[in-house]
């Protein structure tokens, strides 16, 4: 499925999936089929192009859009490759395909740290290790706990856009306060996403959409020259759930 904004930038998505397969060098050809599992995941292509967008929304530099795409990118991989990982009332069988899937996940998950240095983004090494545990901890609330939907999006999906657009704040040098408006603005707009597209749910989006729109419309005010990257996006979502946009 393509996007009004992700046709805007096509060219740095292609780039970060250039940049994905480069950074996973020399493990591609085991890492590969993992790869292919997951790249019809509609959930997964989203991420990348929100990070892109939650950069330029602020005027940071392209690389640095794609090298940060990339790193959340290879978060969400590592993540997904865990999750082929299934109980044993599941049919799971404890072999050498099981243990190799914990190693390569494992592995994906300590070269987002070296990727945050290659980045020279190292002030968020503290929060992504924070996320990392939030995304874990509600991971647990999704298989053990059996917690609806919106739940398990908020505490599966919500923290990686939440810290996505937290660090393009940060790195923009934004104040503490916008910079959790921002981040409640990734939260807010990728879970929208995920229960629109990805989960048909179009009845639960509503509420995100309009917190996003006043989001939208708080940051702009306090945010000099932030460009309009998601207003078209928001319409789209709008008019898939039969809504209407508050000056957008």
């Amino acid at each position: 499925m393509e996007f009004i904004f992700t046709r805007e930038i096509k060219a740095d998505l292609l780039d970060v999936d250039k940049i994905f397969k480069r950074s996973l060098l020399p493990w591609w050809d085991e890492i590969d089929i993992y790869a292919r599992k997951i790249n019809g995941d509609l959930s997964f292509q989203l991420l990348p192009a929100l990070v892109i967008g939650a950069y330029r929304c602020l005027g940071l530099e392209r690389e640095l859009s794609i090298q940060m795409a990339n790193l959340y990118k290879t978060i969400d991989f590592a993540n997904k490759i865990h999750l082929m990982v299934k109980d044993e009332e599941e049919g799971q069988e404890h072999n050498q395909e099981l243990q190799f899937t914990i190693l390569i996940g494992d592995y994906i998950f300590g070269k987002v740290f070296s990727l945050l240095l290659e980045t020279r983004a190292d002030k968020l090494l503290d929060s992504f290790a924070a996320m990392i545990c939030e995304i874990n901890e509600g991971l647990i609330v999704k298989y053990k706990l059996k917690k609806d939907l919106l739940e398990v999006l908020a505490r599966t999906r919500g923290p990686l856009f939440n810290n996505a657009f937290k660090s393009a704040a940060e790195l923009a040098g934004l104040a503490p306060e916008i910079t959790g408006i921002y981040g409640e603005l990734g939260s807010n707009l990728g879970i929208a996403l995920e229960l629109i597209y990805v989960h048909q749910q179009k009845q639960d989006a509503g509420d995100y959409l309009i917190k996003v729109e006043q989001l939208l419309q708080s940051l702009s005010s306090r945010i000099i020259g932030m460009e309009p990257v998601f207003e078209k996006l928001v319409q789209e979502m709008n008019r898939e759930i039969g809504g209407s946009t508050n000056g957008l």
